[in-house]
C-alpha cells in the first residue's frame, strides 16, 4: 500500500513518511482537527500514531476506529431511546 492509497482509506488521518539519515523511515498519521477528551485517551485512542511501516500503520488506524466505534456505542446506549 502507497501514501495515495493510505491517504484515500483514511481521509481523517494526515498520514506521511518519516525521514532518517539513511532515507525514508517509519510511517506516522495524526488526526485532522480534533481533540480527545480524557476517556478517549483511557481507552486507548491516539492524536499520532507511527509504525514501521504501510502495513503496521493500517493496522494501528483500524485499531484506533473500533476504539472510536465502542466508545461512541457506548455513548449512544447510555442515552434511553
Amino acid at each position: 500500500m502507497n501514501l495515495q492509497e493510505l491517504v484515500a482509506q483514511f481521509p481523517e488521518w494526515v498520514i506521511w513518511r518519516s525521514t532518517s539519515e539513511t532515507g525514508s523511515g517509519g510511517w506516522c498519521a495524526t488526526r485532522r482537527a480534533i481533540s480527545l477528551s480524557s476517556e478517549q485517551f483511557v481507552a486507548g485512542m491516539a492524536l499520532t500514531v507511527c509504525s514501521d511501516d504501510a502495513p503496521a500503520l493500517v493496522t494501528e488506524l483500524e485499531r484506533q476506529a473500533e476504539i472510536a466505534a465502542r466508545l461512541a456505542e457506548r455513548v449512544e446506549g447510555a442515552w434511553p431511546s
